[in-house]
């Protein structure tokens, strides 16, 4: 299999998809980082606001907005490409793929691994932005999910060494999902 040019994945940091993206790039050894909205303007699983200081410490930058729309923008900008984990048609993603297609940056939605790594090696992604919904009562296991997928999906395409055991925790947590 190639190996891959990886070696940043960013997101706006929100609880869910972008958050699985940030712990999935720290357990690969890839940088972290992104723009997320002014003041780590986050929302809460119950839909209320909230702030995640903590995205700083992943290499996240603060927005001069506090709207995301604006931090979906700057990273859609900012990355090789986006991944879109979740429903398509909500709010963000409608956003997100909008300003993949405005910005004429590659966009994959819901890819299986092996889409997704055919997908990373023949744009030669550098810097992946990873966006999908948000943690909440719909999505509970969203996080989770989404950071199995890209452990399991990227792993074998690093230099990096990832054990027999972390491979076969992740294949059997693929194998569910599917």
């Amino acid at each position: 299999m190639a190996l891959l040019p990886l070696r940043r994945i960013i997101s706006g940091g929100q609880a869910g998809a972008d958050w699985a993206g940030l712990q999935a790039a720290k357990a690969l050894g890839l940088e972290p980082g992104g723009t997320a909205p002014k003041g780590w303007r986050i929302c809460l699983p119950d839909g209320s606001d909230g702030s995640n200081p903590d995205l700083a410490s992943y290499g996240l930058v603060e927005h001069p907005s506090r709207a995301y729309p604006s931090r979906t923008r700057q990273n859609v900008k900012d990355a090789d490409g986006t991944v879109w984990f979740g429903n398509e048609d909500s709010r963000g993603g409608k956003l997100t793929i909008k300003t993949c297609k405005e910005l004429d940056k590659p966009c994959i939605i819901n890819p299986s691994p092996n889409q997704f790594r055919e997908w990373l090696i023949e744009r030669e992604i550098k810097v992946l932005n990873v966006a999908g919904n948000r943690l909440s009562p719909l999505n509970p296991d969203i996080e989770q999910r989404v950071y199995d997928f890209l452990v399991y999906a990227i792993a074998p395409l690093l230099p990096a060494e990832i054990t027999d055991a972390d491979m076969t925790w992740a294949e059997s947590v693929v194998d569910r999902l599917n």
